[in-house]
């Protein structure tokens, strides 16, 4: 079930949704966070008045599985922004407690752009790697192309991974939700230095979105993540993605728990 397939199945009322996960779409014993991040997202743009996401603060307190409940609340509307709690539950009880703010762009004399990116855009042609047995099973929906020579697990001395990252499904590619939904697929870039397979999970993820209507060619986003700290089971990291031009569209800090 691709993204696009994933939404129109979901049950919409004034405030929410509730939709089946399918197996696809999960990491281990809980559904991939870009996912439940773009659910929660999906539920609470219906109260945001058309006003373009400007920032994210997302917490995955517990896994979610099977049927997720997503609930929204408007915690404060004002002239220029709107704050807005989204809450996701499944059987397994608490899953995303998510905070939104949508702000739409104004006249301004400020004007400092986001560092470019370091890699040169895909070629029109290029395709990503095809799902690989023993991946985390939301991958089979993306498309990766890596960039460097380290994978994780590798024992590198980098704790650094970068990727062009698209859906598979062209038609979801466009999609609305399509950036929130795979800004989060990359491994953490602690794995890169971790000589064995260890079990990791995200716990925190916060990310700022530069644009109203984030654009790229072919539906390629270059993401980054860089850990600058990492001790007693829990590593922090730095996240940039970059569109096919060049431009940093949005920049993030994620906090991941490392079982090793």
């Amino acid at each position: 079930m691709t993204l696009i397939e994933l939404i129109e199945s979901a049950s919409f009322s004034p405030s929410g949704l509730s939709v089946e996960l399918p197996v696809a779409w999960t990491q281990g014993r809980t559904g991939y966070g870009g996912i439940t991040a773009a659910l929660s997202l999906a539920a609470a743009q219906g109260l945001a008045d058309g006003r373009p996401l400007r920032s994210a603060m997302i917490a995955f307190v517990g896994p979610s599985a099977g049927t997720l409940d997503v609930e929204a609340e408007v915690l404060r509307s004002g002239r220029n922004a709107s704050s807005i709690r989204s809450r996701l539950h499944s059987s397994s009880g608490p899953g995303v407690d998510a905070l939104f703010t949508f702000s739409a762009n104004r006249d301004s004399i400020l004007n400092q752009p986001g560092g470019a990116a370091p890699l040169e855009a895909p070629a029109p042609d290029a395709q990503g790697l095809p799902f690989r047995d023993g991946a985390p099973e939301f991958t089979r929906h993306l498309e990766f192309l890596w960039a460097g020579d380290k994978i994780p697990f590798t024992g590198s001395d980098s704790a650094e991974v970068r990727a062009w990252v698209r859906h598979r499904d062209p038609a979801s590619r466009d999609h609305p939700l399509a950036l929130m939904c795979l800004a989060d697929a990359l491994p953490p870039a602690i794995s890169m230095t971790l000589p064995n397979f260890a079990p990791l999970s995200s716990m925190t993820w916060m990310v700022d979105f530069h644009a109203d209507e984030p654009q790229t060619e072919n539906g390629w986003w270059l993401l980054e993540a860089r850990s600058d700290f990492a001790t007693g089971g829990h590593s922090s990291q730095d996240m940039s993605i970059w569109n096919t031009r060049g431009e940093c569209v949005a920049k993030g800090r994620q906090m991941v728990t490392v079982f090793a």
